[in-house]
């Protein structure tokens, strides 16, 4: 997420000549190919892994607070790098599943 766009294209098309040895509908690798493309010119998949995978990555390595810090830095982001309705359906699925808080004993 906190790559260079040029660093993240790399990586976009890496990964989608990946998916394509995997045999699986080529639409997938496209999917993975275009989360580098600027956020308006996405197709929705692609928006929505780009929104998942920088919110893994985020509140990974944001520590105890990691999972509402990552979706705040997100909801930051709506401008110009997340599409807005796919950050907030995120934080729907997010609050409804309990998945932001980490669990305790």
């Amino acid at each position: 997420a906190g790559l260079p766009a040029e660093e993240q294209r790399r990586i976009a098309l890496l990964g989608g000549a990946v998916v394509r040895q995997t045999g699986v509908d080529r639409e997938v690798a496209v999917v993975v190919e275009r989360q580098a493309d600027p956020c308006r010119e996405q197709p929705l998949p692609a928006r929505i892994v780009r929104a998942v995978n920088a919110y893994d990555e985020k509140a990974r390595d944001a520590g105890p607070g990691g999972p509402l810090r990552a979706l705040e830095e997100l909801r930051l982001a709506t401008a110009g790098d997340y599409a807005p309705e796919v950050v907030e359906s995120l934080a729907r699925v997010l609050s409804r599943d309990c998945l932001m808080l980490p669990a305790t004993g």
